[in-house]
C-alpha cells in the first residue's frame, strides 16, 4: 500500500494535489557539482534529510540554487528507492574562468612612435576607456580568474562596469552586446553608440531652435556624460522652460541613440498682447535699477510668451550667475500696457529635516546656518552642506529646494552613521623600558546627539622613557549660545622638550555674519632643567560675507583681527601679536556669457613684540610672497596680495597675481608676480604657484611652488 501511495505521488508531478501532498525527505544528491562543494549546495537548499516536505519546496530549492548564480542548469528529480524518498539534483556549474576577452573598445594610443605621436592621437580620438579598468571593476565585483563563473555576480558586476564608464571614462551611450563565457573564457563585447539627434517636444511659443542651442552634444559621436549633464543643467537653467525631461530612445536598428528632451514653458503672458513695457515686482538681492536695466526690447505690435522671456532673458541669467538657482518669474497680469512680473528670489519659506534619528534637530538647524526667510543661493546650500558633511555623523546628507504652494520648501535628509566611537591600542611588557610599554585611543563623536565630541589618548614607553605622554580633548560644534567649543589637555615630547599644557578656545556669533574667537593656551615646558611657561590669551573677531566661501567667492568681505598675548597676566614668557587680515572681492563680468572672473585682494597686517622666532610672521613663501627664494621670518609684517581670477571650472580657477610684502623690523620689500592654479579635488585643495619674485636674478623659468590651502 506505501508503495502505491509513493507511486501515485511521483506520476503526480504538476499537480495540485502533489504540491499540497507532504512527504517525508530519505535521501538528498547532488549530481554534477565539481567546483561548488556539495556542503555549500545542501544548506542552499532549505531542508535536509528526515524533514517532512511537498513538491513546492521542492521547486524553492531548485529556484534557491539557480540563485546562488553558480549553475547553468538545474533540474530537480524525485524518485522511490527501497521504500525511500531521494530528491535529487542535477546541476550543470558555469566554467571556471581562466581568461577575461574584452571586445570593442577604441583603440588605445600607444608610445611607440614617440610622444607627441602619442599626445596628437590621444587628444584627436578624444574616447579612451581603459581595458585594466574594466577588468579591475569586475574582480572588485567577484568575476575573478580561476574561480567558478557566478552569474549573479556577473550581472552586478556589468552594472558596475557600466557605472564605471559614464562615471570616469564619461561616456553615456554604450551597450553590452555580448557577455558570455565561452569555454573557459570569458567574452564581454562592447559597442559604443553615437548620438543620432534631438528630439524636442512640449514647445508651444518657444522656437526648437532656442532650445537646439541650449544642447550641446554633438550629433554623430558617442554620448558624453559631462555633455549631456551641462546640456541638461542649461535647459533647466534657462528663462524659457520651468522642468526639463530626458528620455533616451534606441533607434529601431539599435545602431544609435536619439535623446529626447521633455520641455515645459515658463509661460509668462498666455496669449498674445500689446505691451509698452515689463515692470519687475520683488527685486531685493540687487539695486531695482541695476535689474531693471538688464530688460530687453519688446518687438512692435502685439508680443507672445516667447518675445516676453526673451526680453527676460539678461535678468533671469543675472540671478543665476550670481548664485540664486532657485529664482522664478511669476506673471501678476497687464495694467495699462505694463506686464508685471514678480521676481521670487529663492526666499526659504520652509526647512523639514528627516532621518536624524539620533541627531537633534536643533544641532542640524544651528550648523546649517540656513533659516527660514533667508535667501537660498547654491554657494550657502553647498556651504550648509558641507557644515553638516563636515560633522562625520552621517554617511548621506541630501539637500533639495523644492517649490510648494506655500513656497520654497528646503527638504534635508540625512543617514546616521551606526558607529560615531572606537577605542584601539596595544600593550606590551619590556623590561628595558621601565615594563609595561604601549598606547591606547578612545575617540567618542556626538555624544548623544548633542554634537559633542571627546578623544582621549595614552603612551606609554613608546619614546623609550618610563612617564607617559597623554591628550584629551572635548569639542562641542552646536551649543545654544555657541558657534563652537573647544576644551584640551596635553603633555608631549618633542626633541627632548617636555610640553604639560592646555587649550581653551570657543567661537560666538556676535551678530549676522559676526563671530567672536576667544582662546587660552597654557604650557609648563622643560627639558634638563624648567623652562619659562608659556601662556597665552587670544581674542579674534571674523566677519565673513562671502557669497561663496568655499570655490569662487565674487562678493563680499572676509575680515580677521585677532590679539595674542602671553605674560603679563601670568608668569611665563611674554610676547604680543596682533594680527588684522581683511580680503575684498568684486565681480568682473564677460558681457553675459558665462566666463565668470573676479578681483580678489588681502592686506594683512602683523605687528608682534617679542615674538619667539617659532610665532614670528612668515616672510616670503607659500603663504606670503610666493615664490620668494630668500624665506625668512619677521615680527612686523605688512603684506599685499592682489589676483585676478577666472573660473575655468567649479572648484578650479586660474589667477594673475602680484604679491608685495614689507618687513617693517628691518625695512626690507619683497614683490613677486606669477600665475596661480587652484583646484579642490576629492574634498582637498591644492594650488599651484608660478613665480617671478625679485629676490633673484631674472629669467623665463618661473619659481614653482604648491600651497594646499586657499591663500585667503
Amino acid at each position: 500500500m506505501k508503495k502505491i501511495f509513493l507511486l501515485f505521488l511521483l506520476l503526480a508531478v504538476g499537480s495540485s494535489l502533489y504540491a499540497q501532498t507532504p512527504f517525508t525527505v530519505g535521501r538528498i544528491e547532488i549530481i554534477g557539482n565539481v567546483h561548488v562543494p556539495t556542503a555549500k549546495i545542501l544548506k542552499a537548499i532549505g531542508f535536509k534529510e528526515g524533514d517532512t516536505i511537498d513538491a513546492l519546496r521542492v521547486k524553492e530549492a531548485a529556484k534557491a540554487l539557480e540563485e546562488m548564480g553558480y549553475f547553468a542548469q538545474v533540474k530537480p528529480e524525485l524518485s522511490v528507492e527501497d521504500d525511500t524518498v531521494v530528491v535529487r539534483f542535477y546541476v550543470v556549474e558555469y566554467p571556471v574562468i581562466e581568461k577575461i576577452e574584452i571586445r570593442g573598445l577604441p583603440e588605445s594610443p600607444g608610445f611607440k612612435e614617440g610622444l607627441i605621436p602619442y599626445l596628437i592621437h590621444w587628444l584627436s580620438q578624444g574616447l579612451y576607456v581603459s581595458k585594466n579598468e574594466i577588468l579591475h571593476t569586475l574582480e572588485e565585483n567577484g568575476v575573478k580568474k580561476g574561480e567558478v563563473l557566478n552569474a549573479q555576480r556577473f550581472r552586478k558586476a556589468l552594472e558596475k562596469v557600466l557605472e564605471m564608464l559614464r562615471d570616469k571614462s564619461d561616456i553615456a551611450t554604450v551597450q553590452i552586446t555580448k557577455a558570455e563565457p565561452k569555454g573557459s573564457t570569458l567574452v564581454i563585447e562592447f559597442e559604443f553608440l553615437p548620438i543620432l539627434g534631438h528630439v524636442f517636444s512640449g514647445l508651444e511659443t518657444v522656437p526648437e531652435e532656442a532650445a537646439a542651442a541650449l544642447v550641446q552634444v554633438p550629433v554623430g559621436k558617442v554620448g558624453r556624460m559631462s555633455q549631456i549633464r551641462e546640456s541638461y543643467r542649461r535647459l533647466l537653467s534657462s528663462v524659457f522652460f520651468r522642468d526639463v525631461q530626458l528620455e533616451p530612445e534606441m533607434d529601431e536598428e539599435r545602431k544609435g541613440v536619439y535623446l529626447h528632451w521633455e520641455l515645459k514653458e515658463r509661460v509668462l503672458l498666455p496669449a498674445p498682447t500689446e505691451l509698452k513695457g515689463i515692470e519687475l515686482v520683488g527685486v531685493t538681492v540687487f539695486p531695482p535699477e541695476l535689474v531693471s536695466q538688464l530688460i530687453g526690447a519688446l518687438p512692435e505690435g502685439k508680443a507672445t510668451n516667447y518675445d516676453v522671456l526673451e526680453a527676460l532673458k539678461g535678468v533671469f541669467d543675472y540671478y543665476m550667475r550670481e548664485g540664486y538657482f532657485m529664482v522664478d518669474l511669476v506673471p501678476e497680469g497687464v495694467e495699462d500696457g505694463v506686464l508685471k512680473v514678480r521676481v521670487l528670489e529663492g526666499v526659504i519659506s520652509r526647512i523639514e529635516i528627516t532621518g536624524n534619528t539620533r541627531t537633534k534637530e536643533s544641532v542640524i538647524r544651528r550648523v546649517l546656518g540656513l533659516h527660514e526667510g533667508e535667501h537660498l543661493t547654491r554657494a550657502r546650500l553647498f556651504a550648509a552642506q558641507q557644515a553638516l558633511k563636515a560633522l562625520g555623523y552621517f554617511s548621506q546628507v541630501n539637500l533639495e529646494p523644492v517649490r510648494q504652494e506655500e513656497g520654497l520648501v528646503l527638504k534635508i535628509s540625512v543617514k546616521e552613521l551606526e558607529k560615531l566611537g572606537n577605542i584601539r591600542g596595544s600593550f606590551s611588557y619590556a623590561p628595558e623600558s621601565g615594563g609595561i610599554v604601549g598606547n591606547i585611543e578612545y575617540t567618542q563623536r556626538n555624544l548623544f546627539g548633542t554634537a559633542n565630541d571627546l578623544s582621549l589618548s595614552l603612551k606609554h614607553g613608546l619614546t623609550g622613557e618610563t612617564s607617559s605622554t597623554w591628550s584629551v580633548r572635548w569639542t562641542s560644534h552646536a551649543l545654544p549660545l555657541l558657534k563652537k567649543l573647544s576644551l584640551e589637555g596635553y603633555h608631549r615630547l618633542k626633541e627632548e622638550t617636555r610640553t604639560l599644557g592646555g587649550k581653551f578656545s570657543l567661537s560666538y556669533p556676535v551678530a549676522f555674519l559676526w563671530d567672536l574667537d576667544l582662546g587660552l593656551t597654557s604650557e609648563l615646558r622643560w627639558r634638563e632643567e624648567e623652562l619659562p611657561p608659556r601662556n597665552v590669551l587670544e581674542v579674534g573677531l571674523t566677519h565673513d560675507s562671502r557669497d561663496d566661501p568655499f570655490f569662487f567667492p565674487r562678493r563680499g568681505l572676509l575680515g580677521r583681527i585677532s590679539l595674542a598675548k602671553a605674560g603679563d597676566f601670568a608668569p611665563g614668557v611674554r610676547y604680543l601679536s596682533l594680527r588684522a587680515e581683511l580680503a575684498g572681492f568684486q565681480p568682473v563680468d564677460f558681457g553675459r556669457g558665462e566666463v565668470r572672473g573676479a578681483l580678489a585682494q588681502r592686506l594683512l597686517f602683523g605687528w608682534g613684540f617679542d615674538l619667539p622666532a617659532e610665532y614670528r610672521f612668515e616672510f616670503g613663501g607659500v603663504n606670503s610672497v610666493r615664490g620668494a627664494t630668500i624665506r625668512k621670518s619677521t615680527d612686523r609684517l605688512l603684506l599685499l596680495n592682489t589676483e585676478f581670477r577666472v573660473e575655468l571650472a567649479q572648484g578650479f580657477h586660474l589667477a594673475l597675481f602680484w604679491d608685495l610684502g614689507l618687513s617693517l623690523a628691518d625695512r626690507e620689500a619683497k614683490t613677486s608676480a606669477g600665475i596661480e592654479l587652484a583646484a579642490r579635488i576629492m574634498g582637498s585643495f591644492v594650488r599651484i604657484d608660478l613665480a617671478w619674485p625679485n629676490d633673484r636674478p631674472w629669467n623665463w623659468v618661473p619659481q614653482f611652488e604648491f600651497g594646499w590651502a586657499p591663500l585667503f
